[in-house]
């Protein structure tokens, strides 16, 4: 016996959104304690560490986890209008292709076969409808997965870790095909992920962190200005560090024995310890000399270079610290060579209070972080930007 079809979930419009919105607000008390309030817009990233209770939050969602909250509230998993794809796709092995697509159809054997079969046709996939699970790649069964869990026609699509075991360009390239198809399906979708590139291909990104959502907004907003070390951390910047201001518009920073002009007076006052971070892309190299005007010259040690097809990322030992800087691959100077380098002042982005451990070290950790709305960074550096 087939279940009866799932009730359908409304989605608040608001006026001007590109997507209606599906509020989220649950409470799951384990395994991970969570409180997590946010919003699902078309393809919605829920990004946060390893153990953070991502995984956790879509299982609830599911009903496959005890949760109170909306939206499902009290409904069985069974009655729940979502598709799941649990990591590593969660095929059946023992099934083929088109009965693992088939599995949740209604109707005769020869209806969910032709069902299915018309639906491995519309991705390329028809050929493979007798094989089993194990012949196909990691890309092909994840867009099986998809397949099966879209048969059912939730009104919304449970995603965890969909890339997490595939190479970096194969899961860049099944990512941008998963979203086209979602979009194009009109079916809106959380996907649970660590990955900052993902995120940043997203509609919508949700920070988790510390039990709770701590940050969410279009991936153009999030990426630019972090609310805290911990997102800034979790999105891709890497020059997070602790300093101190020393008046309204000077910061110190002790590790790098350096100071630093701020392009403008922040809410703390003088004196109060701050955290604060850089976006690598908008570190630019000079040549080593005594600083001129107001520009934050400071000169350091190259202590890595890497160089990934159109880009390179150095390392530079400033004092105890290491600043990371994003350039184009050609003209780098070498591994111990003494550099000059300016940090724009528009780019310090300053959180406060600073954690009592160096946030440089180990920004994870840090708690309870506001940040200064007012302050500016640097567009376009993305999800690698820190």
């Amino acid at each position: 016996m087939r279940p009866e079809p799932a009730p359908s979930v409304p989605l608040v419009a608001e006026a001007g959104a590109a997507h209606a919105a599906l509020v989220v607000d649950l409470r799951v008390p384990q395994p991970v304690a969570l409180t997590a309030r946010f919003e699902v817009r078309g393809f919605t990233a829920l990004l946060g560490a390893t153990g953070a209770g991502k995984s956790s939050l879509l299982r609830a969602l599911a009903g496959l986890l005890p949760a109170t909250g909306t939206p499902f509230g009290g409904l069985p998993a069974h009655r729940r209008p979502v598709g799941y794809l649990p990591q590593g796709a969660g095929l059946f092995p023992h099934l083929s292709v088109w009965r693992n697509v088939a599995f949740a159809l209604d109707g005769s054997r020869g209806a969910r076969h032709a069902a299915a079969l018309a639906a491995l046709e519309r991705v390329g996939l028809a050929d493979l409808a007798d094989r089993m699970p194990a012949a196909l790649s990691g890309g092909q069964r994840q867009l099986v997965a998809l397949l099966r869990a879209l048969a059912r026609h939730p009104s919304l699509l449970l995603l965890d870790e969909p890339t997490a075991a595939l190479d970096p360009l194969t899961a860049e390239t099944v990512a941008a095909d998963l979203i086209a198809r979602l979009r194009a399906a009109g079916v809106p979708a959380l996907v649970a992920t660590h990955d900052a590139r993902l995120a940043a291909m997203a509609d919508h990104v949700a920070v988790l962190h510390d039990g709770s959502v701590v940050q969410q907004g279009a991936p153009a907003a999030i990426f630019v200005a972090p609310g805290s070390p911990q997102a800034a951390a979790l999105l891709g910047w890497r020059n997070l560090f602790a300093g101190r201001l020393r008046g309204p518009d000077t910061l110190e920073w002790p590790a790098a024995g350096a100071t630093l002009r701020l392009p403008g007076p922040p809410a703390a006052l003088p004196g109060a310890a701050l955290s604060f971070g850089v976006p690598a892309g908008a570190v630019r190299l000079i040549p080593p000399g005594p600083a001129a005007g107001r520009e934050n010259r400071l000169a350091g040690v190259v202590s890595a270079c890497h160089v990934l097809s159109d880009r390179a990322t150095l390392g530079i030992a400033i004092g105890t610290e290491t600043l990371f800087a994003t350039l184009p691959p050609t003209n780098l100077p070498g591994v111990g060579d003494v550099v000059g380098v300016v940090v724009p002042a528009e780019a310090i982005r300053l959180w406060s209070p600073a954690p009592p451990q160096d946030p440089a070290r180990n920004p994870g950790r840090q708690r309870g972080n506001a940040g200064f709305p007012h302050r500016k960074a640097s567009r376009g550096h993305g999800a690698d930007a820190g």
